[in-house]
């Protein structure tokens, strides 16, 4: 074989390789994006949480967590552009108080195994919104089924303190599907049942349970 048959063999494989590596935007209609998370990052389907990743014996017992207020929200995945004015103000809202909602759950769930800190934590977390929607009342009360449904997508990252190194990731998306519910509120209430369910069981647990997702 010669050298330009072996140079174009090469490209060939390494054009083969791209083509067969799963897209970075595969998961959940492209609204999980893998590298805001990190390599190495197998997600789960779990109670409660749509994907959901734990450092094999990682616990929250003995930590103190401090979680970081949202940046500003970022839209991705296929149905970003869809997303109108007041969308993008729901998210704006929600951004200002989702830390807090987290901090709160956390610390009434986990009791005295945990502690919510300004500073000096061991666990710091952080959290972006990256698809909001306000929904339809009209469609809720009118079609139903699921039409005009809510909804606020978000990730969670549960970072050591001192290296920087993932503990725990979640990613999920709290719908309001009916008339009595909105996307803020429907968004809290799940915040309050999976801090609880986490407590009981623990996150390891979970994640050791869950499916292994492929969309």
């Amino acid at each position: 074989m010669t050298g330009k048959s072996i140079a174009c063999f090469g490209v060939l494989m390494v054009a083969l390789a791209l083509s067969s590596a799963p897209a970075l935007l595969a998961l959940d209609e492209g609204r999980l994006d893998p590298s805001w998370f990190g390599s190495g990052v197998e997600f789960r389907e779990a109670d409660e949480i749509d994907y959901l990743w734990v450092k094999s014996g990682f616990s929250l017992d003995g930590q103190k967590l401090r979680f970081v207020p949202f940046p500003e929200a970022e839209f991705i995945g296929e149905k970003a552009a869809e997303r109108d004015e007041k969308d993008h103000r729901l998210a704006k809202q929600m951004t200002s108080t989702m830390h807090d909602v987290f901090a709160s759950e956390f610390t009434k769930s986990f009791g005295g195994r945990l502690s919510v800190v300004g500073e000096g934590e061991t666990v710091r977390v952080e959290g972006r919104i990256v698809d909001c929607s306000t929904g339809s009342t009209a469609a809720k009360m009118l079609v139903g089924f699921g039409a005009g449904s809510g909804g606020v997508t978000f990730d969670l990252k549960f970072l050591d303190a001192a290296t920087g190194e993932l503990l725990m990731a979640i990613h999920h998306r709290s719908v309001s599907g009916t008339t009595w519910s909105n996307t803020d509120s429907k968004f809290q209430g799940w915040v309050e049942e999976m801090a609880e369910n986490a407590a009981k069981v623990g996150f390891e647990k979970l994640y050791a349970r869950g499916k292994r997702v492929k969309e």
